[in-house]
């Protein structure tokens, strides 16, 4: 096996994460966070199934137990359906990097139930790793500037509860998927059920409550279905067959802390590339995450 593929892995869906999160909530405002979640999955079906074709020979998983299907089913319905339409209310409350601060919890609780289901007990150094990974990211969080300036208390809370909705949700899906990958299973086939799970719900609520119609026209307006079809791709496509894989091939409260740093990446894109002031505390959280992280694939 390749050294680190897993931390690999789970890195760089953290960056495509980052990326389609950006993509997300700037359309969310345009189309309606739900609509865009659920044309982002009807779009990643797609780009996984042909990607699944490429990889694997045929564009859909066989030789599935009804035990993995079972797992894969409550993965997806914790985390893409419940876990998903919470952040992407976040997305349009609080915007990409608030929204994905709220993340941040994903490691902390990762770590204590992987602890207590699959007995993954990590070293004095790395769990030195995850606490000040995750310290570094609490302390970007407790920086007031920055937050949008038209919320009230109310709304700021409800925002804050969704993205913390969507952690709870992702941590979900990372255990119960892990039960499915369990013995080799693709991670890519695991994707694929997963997704189409989560487009048979969706969908199937949006038509029984008469909302289909108006998400097709909301994700097919021009200024939306080219953004809409890129951040499916980059995001719930192949940033989601990256976590599978690093959840796979890595200890599991490793791969967590490695998939949250989006929020510290975010800060990066808007302190370096859109030359927006940043502050010195943001910039000390920044240093710790990174550190963290640096600990974790060092040890």
């Amino acid at each position: 096996m390749i050294p680190f593929f897993g931390e690999a892995a789970a890195m760089t869906a953290a960056l495509s994460w980052a990326t389609s999160s950006m993509i997300f909530s700037n359309i969310s405002g345009k189309a309606g966070a739900q609509s865009v979640n659920r044309g982002r999955l009807l779009c990643s079906i797609t780009c996984l199934t042909i990607i699944h074709w490429l990889v694997e020979g045929q564009p859909w998983p066989h030789a599935t137990t009804p035990q993995q299907l079972g797992w894969l089913t409550l993965s997806s319905v914790l985390g893409l359906v419940i876990g998903d339409a919470m952040l992407f209310q976040a997305f349009a409350i609080l915007g990409a990097r608030l929204s994905m601060l709220m993340m941040s919890s994903v490691p902390i609780m990762g770590t204590v139930l992987a602890w207590f289901l699959f007995d993954e007990v990590l070293s004095p150094g790395q769990i030195g790793g995850v606490a000040l990974g995750v310290g570094g990211i609490l302390t970007v969080i407790m920086i007031r500037k920055g937050r949008p300036a038209n919320l009230d208390g109310r709304q700021y809370l409800i925002g804050i509860l969704c993205g913390l909705g969507g952690a709870m949700g992702q941590v979900a899906n990372l255990i119960t998927a892990k039960y499915a990958l369990i013995g080799g299973y693709s991670a890519l086939s695991a994707t694929w059920i997963r997704t189409l799970v989560a487009v048979v719900i969706m969908w199937g609520l949006a038509a029984l409550t008469g909302r289909v119609r108006r998400t097709i026209i909301s994700c097919t307006a021009a200024d939306v279905r080219g953004w809409l079809m890129l951040g499916a791709f980059i995001g719930p496509a192949m940033g989601v067959w990256l976590s599978m894989l690093a959840v796979q091939n890595a200890n599991v409260g490793i791969a967590s802390t490695l998939m949250a740093t989006p929020p510290v990446l975010l800060i990066v894109y808007e302190g370096v590339v859109l030359r927006k002031p940043v502050g010195l505390q943001a910039i000390m959280g920044t240093c710790m995450a990174f550190a963290g992280v640096a600990i974790l694939f060092l040890l």
